[in-house]
């Protein structure tokens, strides 16, 4: 279990930052929430940049370029609907 963890951090990573940032969207603030997601999405994104395929593990899923571009279009349109979506009132 330990080797395994020390060789798919990245991936672990980011799962702990996603539900960080859903549990924040159900406890906390929604927009909050969703504004963590896009910056876990941008964290993925820049992992999956820096580190070699091998480093990455289960991070890399295709090929790098294919890999990088739904990373960056993912993090950046949940980036700017988390900050289109208004503010809750009650």
């Amino acid at each position: 279990m330990s080797s395994q963890f020390r060789t798919q951090w990245p991936l672990v990573s980011v799962y702990s930052g996603l539900l960080v940032s859903l549990a924040t969207i159900v406890w906390v603030d929604f927009r909050v929430g969703a504004v963590l997601l896009a910056l876990t999405v941008l964290v993925a994104f820049c992992l999956r940049y820096f580190l070699s395929d091998s480093a990455a593990g289960l991070l890399r899923v295709r090929r790098r370029r294919v890999d990088l571009t739904i990373l960056a279009l993912l993090g950046i349109v949940l980036l700017i609907l988390a900050l289109v979506v208004p503010h809750r009132t009650m």
